[in-house]
Order: structure tokens, then sequence, then C-alpha cells
């Protein structure tokens, strides 16, 4: 399923580089910390109707879907290479918990939490812009606290949405170390999926 480009695509994606001949994409990468005396929560409740149920026991579709939907914007690409064994190993792990976010039957976003790690967190395109993004990262935030975690971690890199960071650190994140790695390319390793220049 390919995912639908917002109608803001100059400004979301223009500070994503063009993929290079060697197929490798160089990202720099924030790794960030809550404590949880710092959290500030940010955001009124959005005026679309959202529910937030944890997937017990989430199935590798659903848990690619969601993956999809949500990261391939952003370049996510990691947990697509695993196999659906490993993939469903990993989400039935003790300490792992997926919630997803929905309107009805509209997905709106996801949140997945490890132990004291905010894994991964997002919405679908046409979502964003709607001030869902601060409110739904305060009840990741709250989700994590409540399972006993003292401090929450995360990152976010460089091809990541352009305000993510800047929201991260209005909710009390702070960044404890930086480092740049070259990855591979999803544009060069699936051109069909990851489609460039977007559109």
């Amino acid at each position: 399923m390919r995912t639908r480009r917002s109608s803001l695509a100059p400004e979301l994606f223009s500070h994503q580089p063009p993929p290079r001949p060697d197929g490798r994409l160089e990202v720099t990468i924030s790794y960030l910390e809550l404590a949880a005396g710092d959290w500030t929560r940010r955001a009124a409740p959005p005026a679309l109707k959202i529910d937030i149920t944890r997937e017990i026991s989430p199935s590798v579709a659903l848990y690619r879907e969601l993956y999809d939907r949500v990261g391939r914007p952003w370049l996510w690409y990691e947990r697509r290479l695993l196999s659906d064994e490993a993939l469903g190993a990993l989400l039935n792990q003790p300490g792992h918990e997926l919630h997803v976010a929905r309107s009805g039957n509209d997905l709106i976003g996801y949140f997945e939490l490890d132990g004291d790690e905010l894994v991964f967190f997002g919405l679908t395109l046409n979502h964003i812009g709607q001030r869902i993004g601060p409110w739904l990262l305060d009840r990741a935030i709250e989700r994590g606290l409540a399972r006993g975690s003292q401090r929450l971690s995360l990152n976010t890199n460089t091809v990541d949405h352009p305000r993510a960071l800047a929201t991260y650190l209005k909710a009390g994140f702070r960044i404890v170390r930086r480092e740049t790695k070259v990855l591979q390319d999803p544009r060069t390793l699936w051109p069909e999926l990851y489609r460039w220049p977007p559109a």
C-alpha cells in the first residue's frame, strides 16, 4: 500500500537529501532522555475524537502496516529487514507495548514502548498539522511513566519530521548525545515504495 504524501510535501520533506548513487544515507541521530520531573504537558485534547488502544498480542501484519503507513515518509526501514518470526518475537517479548490511535476506522498514529524507551512514535501524514502530535506524545509519556519508568529515552534523526526534535524538547526531553551514521538508503533498496522525489 502506497503512503499518501501530504500536500505540505515541499515543507515536510525538503530537509531530506536526494538519494546518493552509492545508496548510502548520512544521518545525525539525537539521543534524548526525559526525567519524570521534567515532563511538560503541552497539549489540549484535539478536536477529533481519538481512541488509543493497546494491542495486547499484535500480529506481524498489523505492525508492518502501522510501521509502513507512519514511518515510510521518514525513511524508517530497519524493521522491514526483520523476518516475520524475528519481528513477532520482538513484538511479544516482556516489556514491549504497542498503542494505536484511531478515530473510528481511521488510523491516526501509534507509539511503541520497550522497557524505558519510546521506540517509535508518529502520525499518519494526513493527520500531521492538526496539533495531534503533542497530545499523543503526552499519552505516550504518561503511559511510559505509569509503567514505572523514572526516565524515558528516545532518538530522532535528521530525516525524521522537521519538527520532531523541537516537539520532544518542548515536552521536557534533553539531548544526551549525538552521532552521525551512514545507513542504507531505503529509497535505493526499495525505489518502488520509497518514491523520490516525494509527490
